[in-house]
């Protein structure tokens, strides 16, 4: 009789939180469609180089990105005025819907610097102190709940957001970052994000 209510009540409590995902995803896509598509797309499936691709991005990873934008603790005037006047729920379903998506991998025509780039993901550069990206973003460049998918990146966006580490004009996130951009060469800058990009 005890196992049967416990099976009854796991399986309210599995049906509360169906609905409640459902509800979420409900209200994300709502502020996807209203605010974010234009550049990141419905699904987070940005088409331009400029704006990253937040589908498949972790949820936690993404929920902190766009806390920091409201706070200032990560600059952009253009994300300030879309998380502005978001409160806390807006934000999880936003990063609740994107985390839901499905990643795309992008396509790299430059298979030199692709192997470059694969090389410096996997192994690093021990000689320079320099460690290999998958020892924190995962083998396959997926990241972790604190740590972001890098995997299938546009180009422009993972060099851009690396020169922003190396100049410190991006300070919100693992300190870390900002050694590693400033060991690498703008060559294997590209390298990388070419790699990444391919994943």
């Amino acid at each position: 009789m005890r196992s049967r209510v416990l099976a009854a009540l796991l399986c309210l409590q599995g049906a509360a939180w169906g609905a409640d995902e459902a509800a979420q995803m409900q209200r994300g896509e709502e502020l996807v469609m209203g605010r974010c598509f234009l550049c990141h797309g419905a699904t987070g499936d940005s088409s331009s180089p400029l704006y990253p691709k937040l589908a498949g991005q972790n949820n936690e990873y993404m929920l902190k990105q766009l806390r920091n934008f409201k706070r200032g603790e990560r600059e952009s005037s253009d994300m300030r005025k879309v998380v502005a006047d978001m409160d806390e729920n807006d934000m999880q379903s936003v990063a609740f819907f994107f985390s839901r998506q499905q990643p795309s991998r992008g396509n790299s025509a430059y298979a030199e610097m692709r192997a470059l780039g694969e090389k410096l993901f996997s192994q690093g550069d021990r000689a320079r102190g320099l460690k290999p990206c998958r020892e924190c973003h995962g083998d396959n460049g997926a990241g972790s709940a604190t740590l972001p998918r890098i995997a299938g990146q546009h180009t422009l966006y993972i060099e851009t957001q690396l020169t922003l580490f190396e100049e410190r004009k991006r300070t919100n996130d693992n300190a870390q970052m900002q050694d590693v951009a400033k060991r690498l060469t703008t060559d294997e800058v590209r390298a990388v994000a070419e790699y990444l990009r391919s994943l």
